[in-house]
C-alpha cells in the first residue's frame, strides 16, 4: 500500500495527469468535446486522437487509404468509454474535407478541436523534382489545411470557442540538413498560416497554434538511410528520435482549456535539434 507521499498516476476517467496524494489533481481533460485530426489513422495523428480520446474527447479521424489502421484507432479510442468516427476521405479536396466537417459535426453535436496533421514528403532533391512531386506536396501540406480549416472555423465563431493546431516541422522553422526543400517550404507556409490566422480569429475566443516536431518514429523516419539515421542521432542532443506519444503529450496541452493565452505560437519539439 502506497504511503502518504506517494504518487499516484491513475488518472480520473476522461483525465490525463499524474496526482500526488493528499494534493488537488494536476488533470488536462478533454471530456465534453470533439475533435477532428486529419492524417489520424497513423502516426503522430494516430497518437494524437488516441490521446484526446483517453482524456475524454469524442474524436473523428481523417485517412484515406488504410482502412484496416483506421478500424483499429478507431477500437482503440472507443476503449477509453467516447465515441469514435473514421471518415475516408482525400483531405487535399476541398468538396470532401467540407464534408467530413459536417459529418463529425452531426456525429458529435459539435466540433471543439481541429488537427491539421496529414501530410505528404519524397526524399528527393530539387534538381530531382517533378512538378507533380512539388504540387501534390502543396495539395497535401497546405491545401488540406484550408479545406478543414474553413469550414470548422464557421462553425467554431458561432459559438465562440475553439481550438486549432496544425503540425508542422522543425525544417519550417530552421534549416535542417538534407531535408526534401518543397516539404520545408511547405511547412514554412504552415508556420505562417499558423500566426496569421490566429490574429485574425483571435476575437471570436479562437486559439490557432502549430507544433513543429523534429524526426519522428513514423513511417518516413523507418525509411531513412541507415547513415542518415547515424548523423541524426550524432547531432541530436537526445540522440535519438521523439516518439508519436510524446507529441500528443503536446498537443493534448495545447488544445485543453488549460491554454488560454498561447495563440499564433509554433512550439518547436525536436530532442533539442
Amino acid at each position: 500500500m502506497p504511503d502518504n507521499n506517494s504518487v499516484q498516476n491513475a488518472p480520473a476517467p476522461g483525465a490525463v495527469g499524474p496526482q500526488a496524494a493528499g494534493s488537488a489533481p494536476i488533470i488536462i481533460t478533454l471530456a465534453g468535446k470533439s475533435a477532428l485530426v486529419t492524417g489520424g489513422s497513423r502516426g503522430i495523428g494516430r497518437a494524437i486522437a488516441v490521446k484526446f480520446a483517453q482524456a475524454g474527447a469524442n474524436v473523428a479521424i481523417i485517412y484515406k487509404n488504410s482502412d484496416a489502421e483506421a478500424e483499429s484507432a478507431v477500437k482503440e479510442m472507443e476503449s477509453f468509454g467516447v465515441r469514435a468516427l473514421k471518415i475516408k476521405c482525400d483531405a487535399a479536396c476541398s468538396a470532401p474535407a467540407k464534408a467530413a466537417v459536417a459529418e463529425a459535426i452531426d456525429k458529435f453535436g459539435a466540433l471543439d478541436i481541429l488537427v491539421n496533421n496529414v501530410a505528404f514528403t519524397q526524399n528527393i532533391p530539387f534538381l530531382a523534382l517533378e512538378s507533380d512531386s512539388w504540387e501534390k506536396a502543396v495539395s497535401v501540406n497546405i491545401n488540406s489545411i484550408y479545406n478543414f480549416t474553413h469550414p470548422a472555423l464557421h462553425h467554431m465563431k458561432d459559438r465562440r470557442s475553439g481550438r486549432i493546431l496544425n503540425i508542422g516541422s522543425i525544417c519550417g522553422v530552421r534549416p535542417i540538413a538534407a531535408v526534401p526543400v518543397h516539404y520545408a517550404a511547405t511547412k514554412g507556409a504552415v508556420n505562417a498560416f499558423t500566426f496569421t490566422l490566429a490574429r485574425e480569429v483571435a476575437r471570436y475566443n479562437i486559439l490557432v497554434n502549430s507544433i513543429a516536431p523534429g524526426l519522428i518514429e513514423t513511417d518516413f523516419a523507418a525509411g531513412l538511410p541507415e547513415v542518415r539515421m547515424k548523423d541524426f542521432e550524432k547531432f541530436c542532443p537526445l540522440a535519438r528520435p521523439g516518439k508519436p506519444s510524446e507529441i500528443a503529450n503536446l498537443a493534448l496541452f495545447m488544445v485543453s482549456d488549460l491554454n488560454t493565452y498561447m495563440t499564433g505560437e509554433t512550439v518547436i519539439i525536436s530532442g533539442g535539434l
